[in-house]
């Protein structure tokens, strides 16, 4: 079989407590060494992780638990108490997720409010904006016709007075 991604089972997500790094002197001795196929790190895990494909904690490529030599599968299956309080662990760490999904969710939104609330101010102050320049030119075309009427009327009393253009 080929190292494909097609080939390479998904990997299983990692607990918690399996992607702690420890001092060699404090991993179990029941624990099962092995190094990444990919990196060389080394790796261990608890026995009944056997079989699995985890995530390496160092280049988090997918690596097979290996087998210890002269087990089985079935050495390491849990007992009906260590599933059911795996059970009872995973419904609470999903509780938890669940209780972060819709925190998320609420966050989103408050964004999502506020940027739309940013954005329809923004288009107000643009608004606003255009409305003063329009204003500024209207006021600044006026002034130049007040200007010329000025000076129109400044000829017409040199005329009437009988002043000279200059």
């Amino acid at each position: 079989m080929s190292d494909t991604p097609a080939d390479t089972p998904p990997a299983a997500p990692a607990a918690p407590e399996e992607s702690q790094e420890l001092p060699i002197e404090e991993v179990p001795e029941t624990d099962i060494l092995f190094e990444c196929p990919h990196c060389g790190k080394s790796l261990s895990i608890d026995p009944r992780g056997a079989g699995l494909v985890i995530r390496c904690t160092q280049c988090h490529e997918p690596v097979t638990v290996p087998i210890p030599d002269g087990m089985e599968l079935d050495d390491f299956d849990a007992t009906p108490e260590e599933l059911s309080l795996q059970l009872l662990h995973a419904r609470q760490t999903v509780s938890r997720l669940q209780e972060k999904v819709r925190a998320l969710e609420d966050e989103a939104a408050q964004l999502r409010a506020f940027r739309d609330d940013t954005m329809r101010r923004a288009s107000d102050r643009e608004d606003a904006m255009a409305s003063f320049r329009k204003a500024v030119r209207r006021a600044l075309e006026a002034q130049a016709d007040a200007s010329r009427n000025l000076q129109e009327v400044a000829a017409a009393m040199d005329v009437a007075l009988g002043i000279p253009p200059s």
